[in-house]
């Protein structure tokens, strides 16, 4: 529970609900901190006045996520490399942050999203096997997916497991009610819509960039 400064540093990426930095001190873990714009419009004055504040408040989703880690441990012995690594937790100046393993490609940088790949062009079968790869192992893994897009989903590469997709956000179950928790039929059914509404938008992304690039060879 080391002090991390945060405030004088850029995060590296932001999301609807969090910021996530580069550990200062190890470039192999990553930050995931709760802005406190986002606090102040979820949590404080932008709460809806039917909402009861939750005892864990903005913490809430790092509690899903660790539910669910540690579910995964619990049933499989093991972590599954679909699935980013939570490594702990760390007090910072913007926060209480959670520490996470850095996902990374070939070249050592951080791993691109299915959507920079996508819209890079470099979206090949071998990417398309890995994704594939990826979602039926989560189909087959006692986890709930919260939330899966371009965005959450990365292209790593390591020596154990070669070229790999990883989630790297969106796990855990977001209803008062964790009836995906509870009922593992209807959480396979739910996370067979989530990826099969997936695959159609990579289908719908990947044909609208082929004829983009038509277009532009047309016009030259």
């Amino acid at each position: 529970m080391h002090f991390i400064e945060l405030g004088n540093k850029v995060p590296i990426a932001s999301g609807s609900t969090r910021d996530v930095y580069l550990h200062p001190h190890d470039n192999g873990l990553l930050i995931k901190v709760v802005p406190a714009a986002v606090i102040e419009k979820r949590y404080v004055r932008g709460r809806p006045w039917y909402k009861t504040p939750r005892r864990y408040r903005h913490l809430m989703t790092y509690l899903r996520e660790v539910r669910e880690q540690i579910a995964l441990w619990a049933q499989t012995r093991t972590h599954p490399r679909c699935v980013q690594k939570i490594v702990g937790f760390v007090n910072t100046d913007l926060g209480f942050g959670l520490v996470v393993e850095a996902v990374k490609d070939r070249q050592g940088r951080l791993a691109p999203t299915l959507e920079q790949l996508i819209a890079e062009g470099r979206f090949d079968t071998t990417a398309r096997a890995a994704l594939l790869a990826c979602l039926d192992e989560l189909m087959r893994l006692p986890v709930v997916l919260a939330d899966l897009h371009f965005g959450n989903l990365v292209y790593a590469w390591s020596e154990a497991h070669g070229d790999h997709f990883v989630l790297i956000d969106g796990i855990g179950c977001k209803n008062l009610v964790p009836l995906n928790r509870l009922g593992p039929l209807l959480n396979r059914y739910t996370k067979r819509q989530r990826i099969e509404y997936l695959l159609s938008k990579v289908d719908r992304a990947i044909a609208r960039a082929g004829a983009d690039d038509q277009s532009a060879s047309a016009d030259n």
